[in-house]
């Protein structure tokens, strides 16, 4: 009679563990990680990162410009190549490469060439560091979806061979049924194997419906959402120019690309994280990493996606900077 009870308690006690979740998200990589746990090998996450790091930002970028002769060169440039270039650090350059250009007699003159030269080298450098950031987004962003799948797999998994469990308890249960009617076994004996039998099968039935809350094991102490929500890069890893540009609206009176980022990922953290649970979701997301739930490490996933958006539209900016002055330099 124990066993008959212990069981049923057994398997509805599984079926909860798959609906609340038995391993709880926090913000530190567990001693002994369960093997059922997918695990985000940190050496692959080294893989993503940018290599140019081990030397440090490549650029540096110049102060806005303050010179007043110089500023009265850009007075025909227009406003969104003008905000380009400045974050980029090339608004002085651009400047010295207008005057040369209108004072030069010859625009093979040297003035003019090496000012042609310090405007194209510095376009080509911000355009392969910001390519090179993409990867990194782009590349982190592929191993979060590869956990997110991987936890699927293991759900369906799962929930298949409880399925096929619930089915052949309800057979076995069947049959001890017969088999006690046939040897003309009491009522008390084949009431109680149908309540155990149906405890079993309404366990492992609910085991089965029950949503899974898989974890995911994921340190990342290189984590590029601190900086944006801190609103400094005190470890440098953006390029210098990018972060200014996440600093600096679009258009006059509009919120900054930091501050729409800010407000995507609130949304996406609201809709997926219980507001008793954002406190503990937003330390794992914002830190180190440690132990990630399927719910979080999507929102994760969906937030880099949000990043990825306004690196690309950086690039739509570079692309604006480099067609217009390779025109003027046509002229």
């Amino acid at each position: 009679m124990f066993g008959s009870r212990v069981i049923p308690v057994l398997l509805l006690t599984a079926g909860l563990c798959g609906l609340r979740g038995c391993m709880h998200v926090g913000p530190s990589v567990p001693a002994s990680v369960p093997s059922r746990t997918v695990v985000i090998d940190p050496s692959e996450t080294d893989d993503c990162m940018r290599p140019s790091r081990r030397f440090g930002d490549g650029q540096r970028v110049d102060p806005p410009l303050a010179d007043p002769e110089l500023l009265a060169e850009l007075t025909d440039v227009p406003l969104e190549v003008r905000r380009t270039a400045r974050a980029v650090g090339l608004e002085g350059h651009i400047a010295r490469l207008l005057r040369a250009r209108r004072l030069a007699a010859d625009d093979r003159s040297v003035e003019v060439v090496g000012a042609r030269l310090q405007v194209a080298l510095r376009i080509s450098s911000v355009e392969i560091e910001l390519g090179s950031l993409l990867f990194e987004a782009d590349c982190t962003g592929d191993q979060m979806e590869a956990a997110i799948r991987e936890l699927e797999r293991r759900e369906q998994r799962q929930r298949l061979a409880l399925t096929i469990s619930s089915v052949a308890a309800a057979a076995a249960v069947a049959v001890g049924g017969g088999l006690l009617d046939l040897r003309a076994a009491s009522a008390t004996s084949i009431g109680t194997l149908g309540i155990v039998g149906g405890l079993a099968t309404a366990g492992l039935g609910a085991g089965a419906l029950a949503p899974r809350r898989g974890r995911v094991v994921f340190p990342h102490a290189r984590n590029l959402l601190l900086p944006i929500v801190r609103g400094e890069d005190r470890d440098g890893l953006y390029p210098a120019y990018v972060f200014r540009m996440l600093g600096t609206p679009r258009d006059e009176g509009k919120p900054t690309p930091r501050e729409e980022l800010l407000a995507d990922w609130k949304r996406i953290v609201d809709d997926a994280i219980p507001e008793r649970d954002q406190a503990v979701a937003l330390e794992v997301l914002y830190g180190g990493g440690g132990v990630y739930d399927a719910r979080l490490i999507d929102a994760r996933e969906r937030m880099y996606d949000a990043l990825e958006s306004q690196l690309n539209a950086f690039n739509r900016d570079l692309e604006l900077l480099y067609t217009y002055f390779g025109r003027v330099l046509e002229d």
